[in-house]
């Protein structure tokens, strides 16, 4: 994925529609200063891809509920609920 670097004087006049296109098209935009990397401005979908690949458990969760839809390994709300 390619990153779009902007220097901060730039983002500042422009946020409305660098936050609409970073929405858009699911990239992040590296913000300058002086130079220098200072913040990224990401999407939401992103952010939350990021959370994801963080956390292991909940990434080995998501996996083994995969296998579990590709292998019928499935229960209906009924099914789960119907002792309580």
């Amino acid at each position: 994925m390619m990153d779009y670097i902007m220097p901060i004087s730039e983002v500042r006049s422009k946020l409305s529609e660098i936050v609409k296109k970073i929405s858009r098209m699911r990239k992040h935009l590296i913000i300058t200063k002086n130079g220098k990397p200072e913040a990224v401005l990401l999407s939401p979908e992103e952010l939350e891809t990021l959370e994801i690949k963080a956390d292991q458990d909940l990434l080995r969760s998501i996996l083994r509920a995969q296998e579990d839809i590709q292998k019928g390994r499935l229960y209906t709300h009924e099914d789960i609920f119907k002792d309580v």
